[in-house]
């Protein structure tokens, strides 16, 4: 779709663009706001956030396969629409390898049967297959489907016309799943094989309003849970801010992506727009024929990894599109207490607990808890909080890395490891290598770099070696830092931020003599001084006598 300017409607203050920090966005974060003139770090983590594990069903000795929900809601059903761009462009290229076997533009690439082998659309409904296929065995999961063009409109998966959502795997007695038959039936006019809906075919500027105002109809008649919107389009349509405020009070997460090379995730579009007003971030797909394995390889924003314990054996988690995570051990008969523990791209850790037996099998020994054949060992990244600094941003970053279960290990299976330090936007456009380092044999890491105002969100990514799994961690906020002084002379006043919680004392020393004491506000400090700035000190009470202390 090619149609609008990607402004949207109104000013765009719907999107909360530059406003501040949507739940979702991660690192180390730091917002413009009018406290005092400076910046003020502001909270990444959605406070409902959190992980869940469920009961195995009657495991045997062997491969066990644990699963659960990250930033779910526990006991909810978790809601996946799916949003298909069917407008006129969608079918301007063709020729595509949409179904993923090697051979562009075949018949089998004519996924929806209207002639046209390999269009973009044929590249969308195979996306859908391949992430409904991926959510195929989750427990409390159901899906949907809505295509937009001029108008939008939600599909109909019973004969009976009476079921908007249906569970991914569920097939009624035929041969495919509903979902995989019916998103065949998406072409540029009309949606539906059990009803047909007509819509339209050339796409206007209102179609992302449209399939917007169609989605939250659809997902307003699902039961409590975590709800999502895939959202799938080649273009550039506006969207009304009322639309973008309908969606963030909706409560509804939607990830937005950018097929091809004429759709843009940059801020001021309207792809980029929706995602950021849910806490999730749009993605460009510059190849359609790669949208299938862009879907199920995206994580949700907010999380970083998930780690599962079972005693002393730790296990890299894999996790999909909506937060589904699984973990394989091999056990024997007996009772565990296994721990999942989802580390958020914001640093913060969510964990949770089952208790559960597993029943003999021949051949297997009691007791027994192994990683199951092919499971990556479990890492850590421990960033060490920067040290106090007038600067907003660290220019030097380090820490360590170790293997996860029953506590943090250092080894040296790790050295030489890759470590990556990334940057992005406050809004979440991707994240960028700004340093690298190799891990040394005993586990430590130094990162330098020149730090840039417009991509304050940092994070410390370790890169998957051998048999451990790569991980990440956010970049933590030093006790002291953005600090900006006003005025000269007789009066002068310097504010930063802080760590230290709300009310812990403050001073400004000249040598020995205390200029000013003050208290935080609001992860503010302000102090005011007299005569000369360099050389005067901040000091902060972060602790019981464990004073931070940074020099003018």
């Amino acid at each position: 779709m090619q149609s609008g300017d990607g402004s949207g409607g109104g000013s765009g203050g719907g999107s909360g663009a530059g406003s501040g920090v949507r739940s979702g966005v991660a690192g180390l974060v730091v917002a413009a706001t009018a406290t005092w003139g400076v910046v003020a770090a502001v909270p990444a983590v959605p406070a409902a956030a959190s992980v869940s594990i469920d009961a195995p069903l009657a495991p045997r000795a062997g491969t066990v396969a644990l699963t659960g929900s990250v930033d779910a809601r526990p006991g909810g059903t978790t809601t996946v629409l799916y949003v298909v761009d069917a407008t006129r462009s969608t079918g301007e290229l063709t020729g595509l390898d949409c179904a993923g076997d090697g051979r562009a533009g075949g018949v089998e690439d004519d996924l929806n049967g209207d002639g046209a082998r390999g269009d973009v659309l044929d590249c969308e409904i195979a996306g859908v297959q391949a992430l409904n296929r991926s959510l195929d065995t989750a427990p409390g999961t159901q899906v949907g489907l809505v295509a937009f063009a001029d108008q939008a409109a939600a599909a109909d998966l019973d004969p009976s016309g009476s079921a908007t959502f249906v569970p991914p795997g569920l097939t009624g007695g035929e041969q495919h799943t509903r979902i995989d038959t019916v998103v065949r039936s998406v072409q540029r006019s009309r949606i539906g094989l059990y009803e047909t809906r007509d819509l339209g075919g050339s796409g206007s500027g209102t179609a992302f309003n449209n399939a917007v105002s169609a989605s939250l109809s659809a997902l307003a008649t699902a039961p409590p849970g975590d709800r999502w919107v895939v959202f799938l389009s080649d273009g550039r349509s506006g969207i009304d801010d009322s639309v973008l405020d309908a969606l963030t009070r909706s409560g509804v997460r939607l990830r937005s992506f950018a097929i091809g090379s004429a759709a843009t995730c940059r801020p001021s579009g309207s792809l980029h727009k929706m995602a950021a007003a849910t806490g999730e971030a749009c993605r460009a797909v510059a190849s359609p024929a790669d949208l299938a394995l862009d879907l199920t390889g995206s994580l949700p924003d907010a999380v970083s990894s998930v780690t599962v314990t079972i005693g002393d054996v730790a296990v890299a988690a894999t996790v999909g599109a909506v937060g589904r995570w699984r973990a394989d051990f091999t056990l024997g008969a007996g009772t565990y207490t296994a721990t999942v523990r989802a580390t958020l791209a914001s640093g913060a850790v969510r964990t949770a607990q089952r208790t559960f037996s597993v029943a003999p099998a021949t051949g297997t020994a009691d007791g027994v808890v192994l990683p199951a054949a092919g499971t990556l060992h479990a890492t850590t990244v421990r960033v060490r909080r920067p040290q106090p600094s007038r600067a907003a941003l660290p220019s030097r970053v380090t820490g360590r890395v170790g293997r996860s279960g029953g506590g943090f290990t250092i080894t040296r299976a790790l050295a030489g490891s890759r470590v990556r330090l990334q940057a992005r936007s406050v809004d979440g456009d991707g994240w960028t290598t700004v340093a690298r380092d190799r891990v040394a044999t005993d586990g430590r890491f130094a990162l330098r770099w020149r730090p840039r105002a417009s991509t304050p969100v940092l994070r410390v990514e370790l890169v998957a070696r051998g048999a451990f799994a790569g991980s990440a961690a956010a970049v933590p906020a030093a006790p002291i830092s953005a600090c900006r002084v006003t005025g000269a002379g007789s009066g002068w006043t310097v504010t930063c931020l802080t760590t230290a919680r709300v009310g812990s004392v403050v001073r400004l020393l000249d040598g020995r003599t205390v200029e000013d004491r003050s208290t935080v506000r609001r992860g503010t400090l302000r102090l005011h001084g007299r005569g000369a700035v360099v050389g005067s000190r901040v000091e902060v009470t972060v602790a019981a006598r464990r004073p931070v202390r940074l020099t003018l």
